[in-house]
Protein backbone atom coordinates (compact mmCIF):
# COMPACT_ATOMS: atom_id res chain seq x y z
CA UNK A 1 0.00 0.00 0.00
CA UNK A 2 1.72 3.27 -1.15
CA UNK A 3 -0.18 6.81 1.10
CA UNK A 4 -0.31 9.59 -1.20
CA UNK A 5 1.30 12.63 -0.25
CA UNK A 6 -2.25 14.41 1.35
CA UNK A 7 -2.52 11.05 3.03
CA UNK A 8 0.90 11.21 4.63
CA UNK A 9 0.38 14.69 5.62
CA UNK A 10 -3.16 13.36 7.43
CA UNK A 11 -1.43 11.12 9.15
CA UNK A 12 1.44 13.04 10.26
CA UNK A 13 -0.74 16.28 11.39
CA UNK A 14 -2.91 13.82 13.23
CA UNK A 15 0.38 12.73 15.23
CA UNK A 16 1.35 15.91 15.43
CA UNK A 17 -2.16 16.81 17.11
CA UNK A 18 -1.94 14.14 19.35
CA UNK A 19 1.22 15.07 20.66
CA UNK A 20 0.94 19.02 21.04
CA UNK A 21 -2.51 17.82 22.77
CA UNK A 22 -0.27 15.53 25.10
CA UNK A 23 2.16 18.54 25.17
CA UNK A 24 0.01 20.66 26.44
CA UNK A 25 -2.05 18.03 28.86
CA UNK A 26 1.49 17.84 30.90
CA UNK A 27 2.51 21.08 30.42
CA UNK A 28 -0.27 22.70 32.36
CA UNK A 29 -1.48 22.00 35.68
CA UNK A 30 -5.26 22.47 35.89
CA UNK A 31 -6.89 25.56 37.90
CA UNK A 32 -9.38 25.63 40.22
CA UNK A 33 -11.30 27.84 37.29
CA UNK A 34 -10.83 25.07 35.18
CA UNK A 35 -13.71 22.76 35.27
CA UNK A 36 -12.11 20.24 32.74
CA UNK A 37 -8.81 19.58 31.70
CA UNK A 38 -10.17 18.40 28.25
CA UNK A 39 -12.20 21.64 27.91
CA UNK A 40 -8.56 23.47 28.76
CA UNK A 41 -7.03 21.49 26.03
CA UNK A 42 -10.18 22.44 23.35
CA UNK A 43 -9.76 25.66 24.04
CA UNK A 44 -6.11 26.15 23.85
CA UNK A 45 -6.03 23.84 20.01
CA UNK A 46 -8.91 26.06 18.98
CA UNK A 47 -6.70 29.18 18.68
CA UNK A 48 -3.67 27.32 18.02
CA UNK A 49 -1.30 28.53 15.03
CA UNK A 50 1.71 26.47 14.67
CA UNK A 51 4.87 28.79 14.02
CA UNK A 52 7.68 27.40 12.49
CA UNK A 53 9.81 31.02 12.15
CA UNK A 54 12.89 30.39 12.76
CA UNK A 55 13.60 31.85 16.76
CA UNK A 56 15.40 34.44 18.26
CA UNK A 57 18.57 33.51 19.41
CA UNK A 58 18.15 35.25 22.89
CA UNK A 59 19.02 33.63 26.39
CA UNK A 60 15.02 32.50 26.62
CA UNK A 61 15.23 30.14 23.57
CA UNK A 62 18.86 28.74 25.13
CA UNK A 63 17.24 28.30 27.88
CA UNK A 64 14.54 26.49 26.43
CA UNK A 65 17.24 24.29 23.93
CA UNK A 66 19.00 23.48 27.26
CA UNK A 67 16.07 22.04 28.85
CA UNK A 68 14.68 19.93 26.35
CA UNK A 69 18.06 18.43 25.98
CA UNK A 70 18.15 17.37 29.91
CA UNK A 71 14.60 16.69 30.12
CA UNK A 72 15.42 13.57 27.93
CA UNK A 73 13.11 11.18 27.79
CA UNK A 74 9.81 12.30 26.14
CA UNK A 75 10.35 14.83 22.96
CA UNK A 76 8.38 15.18 20.09
CA UNK A 77 11.24 14.48 17.67
CA UNK A 78 11.20 11.32 19.03
CA UNK A 79 7.74 10.38 19.80
CA UNK A 80 7.67 10.99 15.57
CA UNK A 81 10.27 8.79 15.02
CA UNK A 82 8.39 6.35 17.73
CA UNK A 83 5.50 6.57 15.12
CA UNK A 84 7.27 5.81 11.89
CA UNK A 85 8.90 2.93 13.40
CA UNK A 86 5.76 1.61 14.59
CA UNK A 87 3.81 2.09 10.97
CA UNK A 88 7.09 0.53 9.77
CA UNK A 89 6.22 -2.61 11.72
CA UNK A 90 2.75 -2.77 10.36
CA UNK A 91 2.03 -5.52 7.22
CA UNK A 92 2.49 -3.65 3.62
CA UNK A 93 3.87 -0.27 5.13
CA UNK A 94 4.74 1.81 2.56
CA UNK A 95 8.64 2.18 3.10
CA UNK A 96 9.56 4.54 0.78
CA UNK A 97 7.20 6.70 2.12
CA UNK A 98 8.12 6.27 5.57
CA UNK A 99 12.15 6.57 4.70
CA UNK A 100 10.75 10.10 2.76
CA UNK A 101 8.96 11.25 6.18
CA UNK A 102 11.81 10.16 8.49
CA UNK A 103 14.19 11.53 6.16
CA UNK A 104 12.21 14.58 6.61
CA UNK A 105 12.06 14.82 10.46
CA UNK A 106 15.25 13.68 11.26
CA UNK A 107 17.32 16.07 9.00
CA UNK A 108 14.95 17.60 6.39
CA UNK A 109 13.21 20.88 6.90
CA UNK A 110 10.56 19.00 9.34
CA UNK A 111 12.80 18.33 12.12
CA UNK A 112 14.03 22.62 11.42
CA UNK A 113 10.28 23.62 11.50
CA UNK A 114 9.29 21.00 14.66
CA UNK A 115 12.18 22.59 16.71
CA UNK A 116 11.25 26.36 15.90
CA UNK A 117 7.58 25.39 16.88
CA UNK A 118 8.52 23.20 19.97
CA UNK A 119 10.28 26.40 20.96
CA UNK A 120 7.69 28.93 19.97
CA UNK A 121 5.55 26.69 22.17
CA UNK A 122 7.43 26.89 25.45
CA UNK A 123 8.01 30.72 24.80
CA UNK A 124 4.57 31.22 24.67
CA UNK A 125 3.62 28.97 27.70
CA UNK A 126 6.42 29.83 30.24
CA UNK A 127 8.56 33.04 31.27
CA UNK A 128 12.10 32.80 31.71
CA UNK A 129 11.89 32.33 35.75
CA UNK A 130 9.56 29.25 34.69
CA UNK A 131 12.09 27.64 32.76
CA UNK A 132 15.14 28.01 34.90
CA UNK A 133 12.50 26.42 37.37
CA UNK A 134 11.96 23.31 35.25
CA UNK A 135 15.56 22.90 34.66
CA UNK A 136 16.12 22.36 38.40
CA UNK A 137 13.25 20.18 38.53
CA UNK A 138 14.14 18.06 35.53
CA UNK A 139 18.15 18.52 36.94
CA UNK A 140 17.03 16.93 40.38
CA UNK A 141 16.38 12.87 41.13
CA UNK A 142 12.71 13.24 40.58
CA UNK A 143 12.88 15.50 37.35
CA UNK A 144 15.25 12.92 36.01
CA UNK A 145 12.83 10.25 37.09
CA UNK A 146 9.78 12.00 35.61
CA UNK A 147 11.67 12.27 32.33
CA UNK A 148 12.51 8.99 32.18
CA UNK A 149 9.15 7.02 33.33
CA UNK A 150 6.86 9.76 31.05
CA UNK A 151 7.62 8.16 27.95
CA UNK A 152 6.65 5.11 29.03
CA UNK A 153 3.48 6.20 31.16
CA UNK A 154 2.03 8.12 27.94
CA UNK A 155 2.49 5.07 26.03
CA UNK A 156 1.22 2.74 27.52
CA UNK A 157 -1.70 4.80 28.25
CA UNK A 158 -2.47 4.95 24.87
CA UNK A 159 -2.04 1.61 24.61
CA UNK A 160 -4.44 0.98 27.29
CA UNK A 161 -6.77 3.40 25.86
CA UNK A 162 -6.83 1.90 21.94
CA UNK A 163 -6.87 -1.90 23.92
CA UNK A 164 -10.39 -0.70 25.99
CA UNK A 165 -11.35 0.42 22.43
CA UNK A 166 -11.32 -2.07 20.78
CA UNK A 167 -12.97 -4.18 23.86
CA UNK A 168 -15.34 -1.37 23.36
CA UNK A 169 -16.00 -2.02 19.61
CA UNK A 170 -16.35 -5.77 20.42
CA UNK A 171 -18.67 -5.20 22.88
CA UNK A 172 -20.99 -3.74 20.40
CA UNK A 173 -20.65 -6.06 18.02
CA UNK A 174 -22.73 -8.62 20.11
Amino acid sequence: MILSNNQTEVIMKNYLILFFALFTFLSHSQSKEDTSIFEKISKEMKDFKIDTTSVPQDKLSRKIEYLRKIRGGFNINEAIEYKIAEERSKENAPKEELDKMEAFFKSGNGKKWLDNATIWIYRNEFSLREINQLIKFYKSSAGQKMADKLPILMIKSVKASEEITEIYKQQLKK
